[in-house]
């Protein structure tokens, strides 16, 4: 089982370890290179997330990645999301546990009404996670995600939420 929990200062050695992972830069927009001071910026949030959490195994408090809640639209309703897992934490179900977990929290805030993930098409991993969450692929959307050094068009997945 996995826990999500607001970061501190003690993650910062293992989130700029896992952001020299080649895959998390691949997919995501973290900074290139990636230094301690991107982790300490991402733990004190000078960089905004509307909320962000570490995800552990709930029996070891292994850390093994993160998730967030970018933005929240309050006129669509709308929470946007992100995640990414550290290589020694994945194919365990961090992520889509995560993600069911962050639903669970945004339940609490009436305001949003669903949340969405924006995911590269070839990003197959990241895909199969927010499906295995109950997100539904709604389609293609106008803004692209990265894939490497490259832009490549994205698929916007949804949740409705069920008060």
């Amino acid at each position: 089982m996995f826990a999500i929990r607001q970061p501190t200062i003690d993650d910062a050695e293992w989130i700029t370890r896992a952001c020299q992972d080649a895959d998390i830069q691949r997919w995501t927009l973290v900074p290139r290179p990636y230094k301690r001071d991107h982790a300490l910026g991402f733990i004190d949030n000078t960089i905004a997330e509307t909320y962000r959490w570490v995800i552990e195994q709930q029996e070891t408090k292994e850390a093994v990645g993160v998730v967030g809640i970018h933005t929240i639209n309050p006129d669509t309703g709308n929470a946007d999301t992100g995640y990414w897992i550290a290589p020694w934490g994945r194919r365990r179900g961090a992520a889509t546990s995560a993600l069911l977990l962050v639903e669970q929290f945004a339940l609490t805030i009436p305001s949003i009404k669903f949340l969405s993930a924006h995911i590269a098409e070839t990003n197959v991993a990241s895909r199969a996670t927010a499906s295995r969450a109950g997100f539904i692929n709604i389609g293609g959307t106008h803004e692209p995600c990265p894939d490497g050094e490259s832009l490549v068009p994205a698929l916007t997945y949804i949740k409705h939420l069920t008060r």
